[in-house]
């Protein structure tokens, strides 16, 4: 979704709530009286009212039977924050905000990735390692594999030392030290450290969800463990995916490592649509594609 420095103000609600993030909030859009949520949760740097997501919102404003209003809320890894946190933090944060909202009396929660969301969406349903509290749906929209986006940005031999640092700070008890910015890709410009820089760059790192060379078997593991349906949406001019990953084949993998009957038949790939979809056609084809999902489950 896209970033925008200049939008049109717009109201939300603000809710207070207990997560292990000091201080945090969760901002509802759209009727207080909504029934259902749609949680959103954006990428690497992003936070709160940082995506343009008035698309969204006008639809599900322009969709009552649906019933339901769009939330975003402050994690540890918000913005700047994420070079410090992790997967599990995140998992953490969610599942506060989850309890809460059921404790209002939400009835569906349907969680929303963007790019590294996407990641945390999947974290999430890992119901070995967390007790996490149950949702009623997934969306994946640009979902993309970090350690090969790094390609675009270090050369094989700089992102294989990057590596080779992160893992000796780690063994050396420093993984909550930030690496050198001479090992990181020129793109991050606030501190990250040895474990995150690991978990994102690393084959098999806490994060590498979505590379195109894992194997069947750990999609298999990935994916399995989704229960609830699954809309995968990713973008048809995804910038941050190597020409040499074959996207359709890609999805395919992704879908066939899901349980029958997961996978919505609405997934596919959105139409001229870079990373943070910004082309208003691509955002009403996917606000059009969500509605659908919606009212599916």
């Amino acid at each position: 979704m896209s970033p925008s420095a200049t939008r049109v103000p717009f109201p939300v609600t603000v809710y207070p709530f207990r997560s292990p993030t000091p201080g945090s909030c969760a901002y509802e859009r759209g009727s207080s009286s909504a029934k259902n949520a749609l949680v959103f949760l954006p990428g690497l740097t992003s936070g709160p009212h940082a995506t343009d997501l008035n698309f969204l919102a006008n639809m599900l404003e322009q969709s009552p039977s649906l019933d339901y209003a769009l939330w975003e809320f402050r994690m540890r890894s918000s913005y700047s924050g994420f070079g410090y946190s992790s997967l599990a933090h995140d998992v953490e944060d969610m599942t506060a905000l989850i309890q809460y909202l059921r404790a209002i009396g939400k009835e569906k929660i349907v969680l929303m990735g963007s790019s590294t969301g996407c990641q945390n969406c999947l974290e999430y349903t890992d119901r070995i390692k967390y007790k996490t509290p149950s949702v009623d749906g997934y969306i994946l929209t640009s979902p993309v594999s970090d350690r090969e986006a790094a390609f675009l940005f270090m050369s094989p031999g700089e992102l294989d030392k990057s590596v080779r640092v992160a893992v000796d700070m780690i063994y050396d008890g420093k993984k909550d030290q930030p690496m050198a910015q001479e090992h990181l890709p020129f793109i991050f410009t606030t501190p990250v450290t040895a474990y995150r820089w690991h978990s994102l760059s690393a084959k098999s790192g806490d994060d590498d969800y979505f590379s195109s060379d894992l194997p069947d078997s750990t999609l298999a593991a990935k994916f399995g463990r989704v229960d609830k349906p699954l809309l995968f949406l990713p973008a048809g001019d995804d910038e941050m995916v190597p020409p040499t990953v074959d996207r359709k084949a890609l999805l395919g993998r992704w879908i066939s490592a899901c349980r029958p009957g997961v996978a919505s038949e609405l997934s596919g790939f959105i139409p001229e649509a870079d990373h943070v979809v910004s082309r208003p056609e691509a955002q009403a084809w996917l606000a059009e594609r969500v509605g659908g999902f919606l009212r599916e489950i």
